[in-house]
């Protein structure tokens, strides 16, 4: 079964397995403050990261997968998410992002901060910001000319090659309603390369891919990954967004 923890070689098959990673990172992580509480940041190599979340009576309250990558561009921060069942330590923002096409130009999303209490944030703000996404659903084209064909035969929309869709902003519920960290985008893939888990052995798939205005990490478990992903391919699909602030 795919999860945030497969897409990055961290299988899990129980609440057993979970909590071996969470007694990981209490073990092994680095403590960074917030106040009382803490974040604890494991970096288990190739980009692979957990954050862990404790308390004030040194619980763990939260853990959190993230990817760290190369793909580092400038966004506004516009607002931080109130979400009624998110810990202290949880973090989520609203966020805006130039389409590239024109500075005067931009699309709303959300992504997920796993350390956001790390930052003072006076909101607006711009920061470079490292995007990584998650793969829930993935599409791989070998080219721009395979991937029109495909969209003819669909006899859907006429999606461009690079495309954004901040898919978390919508829901059929009435308003309020909590918005998700997920978007549905496509774009080229620039690099990929097949990594393994350090800490697991077990294996996942990386490609930087760009997409409107914009490049970003996409990770994705290798359930997902039916042909073979290749520089110059083109994807598509829908995915969940996380993401650090660079050099703050």
């Amino acid at each position: 079964m795919v999860s945030h923890f497969s897409t990055i070689g961290l299988p899990l098959k129980s609440n057993e397995e979970f909590m071996e990673y969470a007694k990981l990172v209490c073990e092994s992580g680095e403590r960074l403050a917030v106040g009382e509480a803490a974040y604890l940041k494991l970096e288990l190599g190739e980009g692979v990261e957990l954050w862990g979340q404790m308390n004030e009576a040194n619980e763990i309250i939260g853990l959190n997968p993230h990817f760290k990558g190369t793909a580092v561009s400038n966004v506004c921060l516009t607002k931080k998410i109130e979400n009624p069942a998110a810990t202290d330590l949880d973090g989520q923002v609203y966020s805006e992002a130039e389409s590239g096409e024109d500075e005067e130009i931009t699309y709303p999303f959300v992504f997920d901060l796993p350390d956001m209490g790390l930052h003072e944030l006076n909101f607006p703000t711009i920061k470079e910001v490292q995007l990584a996404a998650f793969a829930h659903e993935l599409n791989i084209y070998t080219n721009e000319q395979t991937y029109k064909q495909a969209q003819e035969g669909e006899g859907g929309l006429n999606l461009a090659t690079e495309f954004f869709i901040p898919s978390g902003l919508f829901s059929e519920e009435e308003a309020p309603f909590l918005p998700d960290s997920t978007a549905i985008f496509g774009g080229r893939v620039l690099t990929t390369k097949k990594i393994t888990n350090p800490c697991t052995n077990e294996f996942f798939y990386y490609a930087k891919v760009k997409t409107l205005g914009r490049e970003i990490d996409v990770v994705a478990d290798p359930e997902l990954v039916t042909e073979e992903l290749m520089e110059g391919n083109i994807i598509s699909g829908s995915f969940w967004l996380t993401g650090q602030i660079h050099n703050d």
